[in-house]
């Protein structure tokens, strides 16, 4: 099957720098965390996920690796793939990196696409022996996802966030008392 069998669609990898760029998180030194909001919000790794968005339990006065809002994080060690999109400018550690799109590709769209693969990411590592879990970033540069003309990105994404909307408001009334 071609792969580029929709009209004006590609598949490309997250290491072709024309459209993704991709920074690996790094932990700074613990004397510059800090829970008085000194510095960036400092993710670490999933534990600070949220359904969307991080939430943070750390800041860092001396950031070494930065992602900008927008960003999609992904969780680089165990576990595997999950993803959030950085809401603000924040320091990521070496449990996370983060991928920044370029003007061809919606973050939002990215974050979809790389959910929706979330298994299939996690999986390609599992079998890599030793008792921790983690892809490399050659690994994830060579992670491949379908992509859209700009119009389409976000036409898909419009209807992916309808359509949780909706169901977060099914679920909303299926529990009210």
């Amino acid at each position: 099957m071609n792969k580029n069998n929709q009209i004006g669609w590609k598949y490309k990898k997250l290491g072709d720098e024309n459209y993704f760029k991709i920074i690996m998180g790094q932990s700074p030194p613990s004397k510059t965390y800090n829970l008085e909001k000194k510095g960036l919000p400092f993710f670490r790794g999933k534990a600070e996920f949220g359904k969307m968005f991080p939430t943070p339990k750390k800041y860092c006065s001396e950031p070494t690796r930065i992602a900008e809002k927008d960003d999609v994080v992904i969780s680089v060690r165990a576990p595997v793939g999950p993803t959030n999109l950085a809401n603000v400018r924040c320091c990521i550690g070496r449990g996370l990196a983060a991928i920044r799109c370029k003007e061809n590709v919606l973050p939002r769209f990215l974050l979809y696409a790389l959910r929706a693969i979330e298994k299939d990411i996690a999986s390609s590592v599992c079998d890599q022996g030793g008792s921790f879990t983690a892809i490399k970033k050659s690994q994830l540069k060579a992670v491949e996802i379908p992509v859209p003309p700009l119009d389409e990105q976000r036409r898909i994404v419009a209807r992916i966030e309808k359509l949780t909307r909706r169901a977060e408001e099914a679920r909303r009334v299926l529990h009210e008392p």
